[in-house]
């Protein structure tokens, strides 16, 4: 324990509190005054200045040993405080490289879904051209019968009429494979905007 009467050395250069007390600090205090105490009880004025430069030698090896106690502890401390920082952003690695790993197999699988749903979007820009066409074959075949309505149309299995007859439920199901294809780009959209949060 340290004893309350000593006071701590400290230079202007160096910081250090009551907790940083050591022998070195007890042994230069008692050694001061026992030191003021002798010299007053000398007479000679050769002998105090030989006490005086004694003292003052004593006092700077004291001193010294001091200020390398406490750079040694201020550089302990430093180093574990160094030590502890690393250890955390050490671990923040192992953590992010964990999950980097645990993310790449999901990425594998939005890659091939997004793939997928681009060659669904492909087929579906196909199928509305193809009722764009049918729609305007129909109504050409509507402005015809109409300039021709004395002819008798005739249905058959592979005739005009017929078919375009049939491009009326084709063009039905349009509206449906466009819904669909909304759906998938907004599944898309979602998947894109959860990995871009986790990177």
């Amino acid at each position: 324990e340290s004893v309350p009467s000593v006071q701590v050395w400290c230079p202007k250069e160096l910081k250090r509190s009551p907790r940083d007390i050591t022998e070195l600090d007890v042994v230069l205090a008692e050694f001061e005054k026992i030191a003021a105490n002798y010299r007053q009880s000398i007479e000679s004025n050769v002998c105090r200045k030989a006490i005086d430069g004694f003292c003052s030698a004593f006092k700077d090896q004291i001193t010294t040993l001091i200020v390398e106690v406490q750079e040694l502890k201020n550089m302990k401390k430093k180093n574990a405080k160094a030590i502890t920082d690393i250890k955390k952003k050490r671990q923040r690695l192992l953590q992010l490289r964990e999950e980097l790993i645990g993310a790449e197999p999901k990425l594998i699988k939005l890659k091939k879904e997004y793939a997928e749903g681009q060659e669904r979007k492909s087929a579906l820009r196909q199928a509305t051209e193809l009722f764009t066409s049918l729609r305007e074959l129909q109504q050409d075949c509507l402005d015809y019968a109409e300039k021709n309505s004395s002819q008798k149309v005739v249905y058959g299995s592979s005739s005009l009429p017929a078919l375009l007859v049939e491009s009326r439920r084709i063009l039905r199901a349009e509206r449906h494979f466009q819904n669909i294809n909304k759906k998938l780009e907004k599944a898309l959209t979602v998947q894109k905007e959860k990995i871009s949060k986790k990177r």
